[in-house]
């Protein structure tokens, strides 16, 4: 168990692997816990950042940079002599799985991807951030990343600390996605039809 600086992040989620900056006070915290939170209440998950920067911005707020290390799951909290709360963190890395629970799902998650990307005509750089990722756990969160994808079920993802849970949840929410958009490009193509056959 580790106690740390709890930053409550309202409506929003940050996942290992990504990068934010934030104008908070952290004093001389190394390492920070970020909760995401939903009309006053905590998720259960969180995510363990290390303070990479320290900004000063005009009128003498403080902005941090952090990057999202691993899970973590909350327990007991305490208000600290400075005046800020801080939390005991059970600090979850990802551990990997054996590769034969997660190949088939890592493939089929990547493909359903590719199609995604491929229905939204995306910057090829981002099929590439895909296919650069090694780890199933870290290739499961960048569902986090898709706009479409709602706080409620990034704070989902967050939960999942297990990685095939996590894997599983991704690829249906993916899924889900593509459907979508499918019924979307149908639907504008047979609207365009209709059009062209009206002239």
């Amino acid at each position: 168990m580790s106690e740390l600086l709890l930053i409550p992040l309202e409506d929003s989620v940050v996942f290992p692997n990504m990068s934010v900056t934030l104008a908070v006070e952290v004093g001389d915290a190394e390492r920070v816990f970020l909760v995401p939170v939903h009309e006053g209440a905590h998720a259960s998950v969180g995510t363990v950042a290390e303070v990479t920067d320290r900004v000063r911005l005009p009128g003498g707020a403080e902005a941090v940079a952090l990057n999202g290390l691993h899970r973590g799951v909350a327990g007991a909290a305490r208000t600290g002599a400075d005046g800020l709360l801080y939390v005991e963190v059970e600090e979850r890395p990802d551990v990997e799985p054996p590769r034969i629970q997660t190949t088939e799902l890592e493939r089929e998650y990547r493909a359903v991807v590719e199609e995604i990307l491929e229905v939204r005509d995306a910057d090829s750089r981002i099929r590439a951030f895909v296919r650069a990722i090694t780890g199933a756990g870290a290739l499961a969160d960048t569902c986090a990343y898709a706009p479409d994808v709602s706080f409620a079920e990034k704070v989902e993802l967050l939960e999942a600390v297990e990685i095939v849970p996590r894997l599983e949840r991704a690829l249906r929410l993916q899924r889900d996605r593509l459907a979508e958009l499918q019924v979307r490009r149908r639907i504008r193509e047979d609207m365009e039809s209709g059009a062209q056959k009206q002239q």
